[in-house]
């Protein structure tokens, strides 16, 4: 049986998403990041579902969920293929549920370009995590569970320099993975922007924004403060948006 949690997935081509527009303008490479979850009754298909809806739609940067995320979506008119984006949405950037610790081994295994967001409950943490600390791959390990002062007697406590965090709530887990990718799209717009990269910039900070706008209705306490200086950021890639390195290269 599949530990997959939906179709079956060919990791081979997992990465290889194919460009809208060029290398330039391939919105399926801006980011690298994807979120793996990791349990027993979650990860299976007939399980959970709104669950795991709720958080596809609420971390995928390529959703637009409410009308002041409109204006930080690139205009249809640029795409080849508009329905290019239902494909990818489903292919990056998206959470890849899991059932069974070897398939989704595996699928770790299979993305080392990647950077991984990882859920797991507290049982199948216990046997997991100590077997993925340390690769490059996983950016953050999170503990889904209902006994913490449990997992973290047991086991956790061995390993609290590598699980980023332990949560019992959903709304918890949602919010602390949203504002982490809130972060690392941050982080990925100002490598792009220090490499006058300002397309791809663009999209990173407004991805960034428009998963912080989503964060605010789960009662984020600094959600002014991130706003604020996201917005900075991607006004000044406004500004520089006609003279960008990419341009220049594809001309």
């Amino acid at each position: 049986m599949s530990g997959y949690a939906s179709m079956d997935i060919d990791v081979e081509c997992y990465s290889n998403v194919i460009p809208y527009w060029d290398n330039h303008r391939d919105i399926g490479r801006y980011s690298d990041h994807l979120t793996v979850w990791l349990d027993k009754y979650i990860g299976r298909p007939e399980e959970s579902v709104k669950l795991k809806e709720r958080f596809q739609t609420f971390i995928h940067p390529l959703n637009t969920i409410s009308l002041e995320e409109l204006e930080f979506d690139e205009p249809c008119y640029q795409l080849e293929d508009p329905e290019i984006l239902l494909k990818l949405k489903d292919t990056v950037y998206c959470l890849k549920p899991f059932f069974e610790i070897d398939a989704c081994l595996e699928f770790i295994r299979n993305n080392v370009d990647k950077k991984i967001f990882f859920i797991s409950s507290g049982t199948m943490g216990e046997k997991i995590v100590p077997q993925i600390v340390g690769w490059p791959q996983i950016h953050s390990i999170y503990i889904f569970c209902g006994n913490i002062s449990l997992h973290a007697k047991e086991w956790a406590m061995e390993y609290c320099e590598h699980i980023t965090a332990m949560l019992d709530h959903q709304d918890d887990l949602l919010l602390r993975l949203t504002k982490d990718i809130v972060n690392y799209l941050q982080e990925k717009g100002d490598h792009y922007l220090r490499l006058l990269e300002n397309i791809r910039a663009r999209h990173c900070y407004a991805w960034a924004i428009k998963l912080t706008l989503r964060s605010r209705k789960l009662g984020t306490v600094n959600f002014r403060e991130t706003h604020d200086v996201l917005m900075e950021k991607f006004r000044i890639v406004e500004e520089g948006y006609g003279t960008t390195k990419e341009q220049d290269s594809s001309s």
